[in-house]
C-alpha cells in the first residue's frame, strides 16, 4: 500500500489529537547516547537525550522534560544506507495517551514514496513517571542493518510545538551493530 508522507503524518497527528551534529554521544558496544539542547520547546516535548541501540532489535529511547498525557506525537527518523542524504523509515505514533504507532518505509526527509510497514514487528512503550518514549523494532524491517542513525521530532497539538534532536533534518552520529 503506498501512500504520500503527508497522508499518513496526518493519520499519526489525528491518533495524538489535533549538516550532522551530534550533541555529546555516550557509546557502550552497539549503543550511543546523545543529549539534545535542553529548554527549546514547551515541557512535555523537549527532548532531553536519545539513546539509540543497534543490538537483536534497533531501541530508540526518548527522554523528555516532563512528559505527560496530553495532545504529543513523536517520529524517529532512521537512516541506514548513508550516502542518499535522507532517511530510508520512520516510525511514527502519538505518546500523549492511547494512541496508535506506524513504520514507515521512506525516501527521504519529505516522505516521497511511502509504504506502510504492515508487517514490521515494533513496540511503543510510554512511561510518564520515567519521562520517556520507546520505539523497539525488529531488525529485519529495516532489512537488518549494520549501522543506524536516527534524527527524533517530537510534536505537541499545534504545527509550531516542535523540537528536533539533534536540529531539524539531521542525524545523530551513526550507532554500529
Amino acid at each position: 500500500m503506498q501512500r504520500p508522507l503527508a497522508g499518513v503524518l496526518a493519520v499519526v497527528a489525528a491518533l495524538v489529537g489535533g549538516g550532522l551534529v551530534a550533541g555529546s554521544p555516550t557509546a557502550v558496544a552497539n549503543t550511543m547516547a546523545f543529549v539534545d539542547d535542553s529548554n527549546d520547546a514547551r515541557r512535555g516535548i523537549d527532548i532531553e537525550r536519545v539513546r539509540v541501540n543497534n543490538g537483536r532489535r534497533i531501541v530508540v529511547t526518548t527522554t523528555f522534560e516532563d512528559l505527560r498525557r496530553r495532545p504529543a506525537g513523536l517520529t524517529v527518523y532512521f537512516d541506514t544506507r548513508g550516502p542518499d542524504r535522507g532517511p530510508e523509515y520512520l516510525v511514527g505514533g502519538g505518546i500523549g495517551g492511547d494512541s496508535d504507532w506506524q513504520a514507515v518505509r521512506i525516501e527521504n526527509w519529505a516522505g516521497d514514496d511511502a509504504h506502510l510497514l504492515l508487517r514490521c514487528d515494533s513496540d511503543l512503550r510510554v512511561r510518564y513517571g520515567r519521562d520517556t518514549a520507546t520505539y523497539d523494532i525488529a531488525r529485519r524491517c529495516f532489512k537488518r542493518p549494520g549501522r543506524v542513525r536516527v534524527g527524533v521530532m517530537s510534536s505537541g497539538n499545534r504545527a509550531s510545538q516542535r523540537d528536533w534532536a539533534p536540529k531539524p533534518r539531521r542525524f545523530y552520529d551513526w550507532v554500529l551493530r
